[in-house]
């Protein structure tokens, strides 16, 4: 991998709710990076347990935001942050050590791409499962929601586990995110606010390991199912999909070519 130009500052958002172990483990993994990240950021989220302290000693800075939910916890963690690269991602990963110097290069390949501006870069994650079984439920996990969310979009979804945008896009399209609708998924929401000239870079070897609990359980996973048709839903009234898809020339069989 070609040395990557560190011509950008990446500042990492982690919203957190009461997972002290997890996040313990997510920041150790953040300190040992062979680029260090500008800044990391740690929203604490009402959390009773000790997320806030094991954050601070880990020389992150803590931001509080009380209302509940995972959509006004990443607005206040983007809010807060300074870089020009906003990473977002959960306190219940492990990034490998070369995750961010990975991050740096994907963008260097982004800002040179031609076509639509790229305001977002994705990656994926592996569930911590051994063997096979992790690598089969991670890829059939990860790869229905690029799919079926990729297919309503008209270009690859933002993945809330693993997604870095552009500080100044975010500026100019966070007043059209409904914080306040908790019930949504915030990654597949700001991905509706991607504009027709614009488009989400995939990067499928930016890889970091997560806990497996989005599976637990058959409720879980209908749970998130519904979350996700909610979210949909709610963003076709605001970008009906045969307009989207029209204004991005992807009626038809070409939406195959953009998803591979």
């Amino acid at each position: 991998m070609p040395d990557p130009v560190l011509n950008r500052t990446i500042s990492v958002v982690i919203p957190c709710l009461n997972d002290a172990d997890l996040l313990k483990r997510c920041l150790d993994s953040l300190a040992v990076q062979q680029i260090l990240p500008d800044e990391v950021i740690v929203v604490d989220n009402g959390s009773t347990d000790d997320s806030a302290a094991i954050a601070q000693a880990a020389g992150a800075r803590v931001v509080t935001e009380s209302r509940r939910g995972i959509t006004w916890a990443t607005r206040t963690g983007f809010d807060a942050a300074e870089g020009d690269i906003f990473l977002r991602t959960d306190a219940d990963v492990i990034l490998p050590p070369d995750f961010i110097a990975r991050l740096h290069a994907a963008w260097n390949a982004a800002d040179s791409s031609p076509g639509r501006r790229i305001v977002g870069v994705t990656g994926t994650a592996r569930f911590e499962i051994p063997g096979r079984a992790g690598d089969f439920l991670s890829r059939a996990y990860l790869g229905a929601y690029r799919n079926s969310v990729g297919s309503a979009l008209g270009h690859y979804p933002l993945f809330g586990t693993n997604y870095s945008v552009r500080a100044d896009w975010w500026q100019g399209i966070r007043d059209s995110v409904d914080s306040a609708d908790v019930y949504s998924h915030e990654d597949m929401q700001i991905s509706f606010e991607v504009r027709p000239d614009e488009t989400v870079w995939f990067q499928p070897d930016l890889t970091l390991e997560t806990d497996p609990r989005p599976l637990h359980g058959v409720q879980q996973i209908i749970v998130r199912f519904k979350r996700g048709m909610h979210t949909i839903l709610r963003g076709w009234r605001n970008h009906p999909p045969h307009r989207r898809l029209a204004r991005r020339g992807l009626l038809g069989p070409k939406m195959k070519e953009v998803l591979g």
